[in-house]
């Protein structure tokens, strides 16, 4: 008697194309993202004679001054403001936002539903549309042209997105450990915290990249409500930094390169719960 084997269909040339195409759309989307970064990192080294001249090409010795010189002429007193009013706005934003998400998600309570939709009315709000209401507020409490003018409307608009995505995976995780906190006579507050967050972990750093990314590129706040040079944020910084170094572009891309590190630090910190987060709620959804 013949015993049959059972193996794997043979792959089709269809299908051998099908990812190589995608690879190749892969790579060249990669490409696309890594070579202006490169380009400006490889520029930022090179004297303004070698930047027209030898633009392409990587510098023979490299011109570390130029970092120096985009750092006292103002890049760290602007990123200090970003630093400041970026954590504390996702700070603010992460707290309120888990907690709000941990009694949608868990807590069944009257007129639930609608301040659930009230809280994502916000994602329909332009912030364009409330800059005169928010100028008005912000002069009327005596905090326009502080930190705190950039700090609570970043809060207040990052406060819907945050919400919506730690609720969403709030609701897909297990009750059984929550109920098993309960009857070893944790209190709502410590299953909070001693279940929910660990637990929503991925997803909060999903939420603190995203909301340090928006906050630190934020322009119009930043731009409306803000007067004094010593309080300006790197965005409104770098269009001042740029203007007054007209004819220095070398320096000028050495400030765009500091500006960009903080996020990619950020990212870098918080890629394996990032990415965990992703994964995680693609499969629950």
């Amino acid at each position: 008697m013949k015993s049959f084997t059972r193996s794997s269909p043979p792959v089709g040339y269809s299908e051998l194309f099908s990812r190589a195409l995608v690879y190749f759309v892969f790579v060249v989307l990669a490409v696309i993202a890594i070579y202006p970064m490169i380009w400006t990192v490889s520029n930022s080294l090179k004297t303004d004679i070698d930047l027209f001249e030898n633009t392409w090409e990587f510098p023979q010795s490299p011109r570390w001054a130029n970092y120096e010189r985009a750092w006292e002429f103002g890049i760290a007193r602007y990123m200090v403001n970003s630093v400041l009013v970026t954590a504390s706005s996702v700070f603010g934003t992460i707290v309120i936002s888990t907690m709000a998400a941990y009694a949608l998600a868990r807590f069944r309570f009257a007129g639930q539903n609608v301040l659930f939709f009230f809280i994502l009315g916000g994602l329909m709000l332009a912030p364009q549309v409330t800059l005169i209401p928010l100028f008005r507020t912000l002069v009327n409490l005596g905090i326009y042209n502080t930190y705190f003018a950039l700090i609570l409307p970043n809060i207040a608009f990052g406060i819907p997105f945050t919400t919506f995505l730690l609720r969403a995976y709030i609701v897909g995780l297990p009750r059984e450990i929550e109920e098993a906190a309960y009857i070893d006579g944790a209190g709502s507050f410590g299953v909070f915290r001693h279940v929910i967050v660990p637990l929503s972990r991925p997803m909060i750093a999903s939420a603190i990249v995203l909301e340090s990314m928006r906050v630190w590129n934020e322009f119009m706040f930043a731009l409306t409500f803000i007067e004094s040079n010593d309080l300006k944020t790197m965005p409104v910084g770098i269009m001042s930094f740029t203007s007054a170094l007209r004819t220095e572009f070398t320096v000028v891309m050495a400030g765009l390169v500091i500006t960009a590190l903080p996020m990619i630090l950020v990212f870098l910190i918080a890629q394996r719960q990032f990415i965990r987060g992703l994964s995680a709620g693609g499969i629950k959804g």
